[in-house]
């Protein structure tokens, strides 16, 4: 069975799960705080401190995203970010009980993460939808915690 993310879960319902939906979560060496799943995920894809700062600090998403575009990117990008993904979705999950039984009450589903990109969503079944297999993922390593087994990490 597969959700969209059309159908409600839980209280906070379905946007709960998305990637934008406000979760303060800490990353990074330096224990920044970032508003969103997606304020982090630009800040970290930046080169330039300043312009990461800029990200971290506004306000929209979108802003975000636009500030990202305008800065250079890390030239080891493409390379690293589904492990960043992966990082920060364990965080939001992991900082935010409530958050984490949204996704927890998904059961065993398909989740289907539709948005813009080819590489992040399923776009209709063309994408690859990475977002959706790794909430997939982390929802599985929540469901290990609460079944006394601890993941390993290198």
């Amino acid at each position: 069975m597969a959700v969209p993310y059309g159908q409600s879960v839980a209280g906070h319902g379905k946007r709960a799960l998305r990637n934008e939906y406000p979760s303060p979560i800490t990353v990074g060496q330096d224990d920044t705080v970032h508003p969103t799943v997606l304020h982090a995920y630009w800040a970290l894809s930046i080169a330039e401190p300043h312009a990461r700062e800029a990200v971290r600090t506004t306000e929209s998403v979108f802003d975000a995203r636009t500030i990202a575009a305008q800065a250079s990117r890390r030239p080891d990008w493409e390379h690293i970010r589904t492990a960043v993904m992966t990082d920060l979705l364990r965080a939001k999950f992991g900082r935010h009980p409530d958050l984490a039984a949204v996704l927890l009450a998904t059961g065993d589903a398909t989740l289907v993460y539709d948005e813009g990109s080819y590489f992040w969503g399923d776009r209709g079944g063309r994408g690859r939808n990475w977002t959706g297999r790794l909430l997939e993922l982390v929802r599985s390593e929540l469901r290990a915690r609460q079944a006394g087994w601890e993941p390993s990490r290198p």
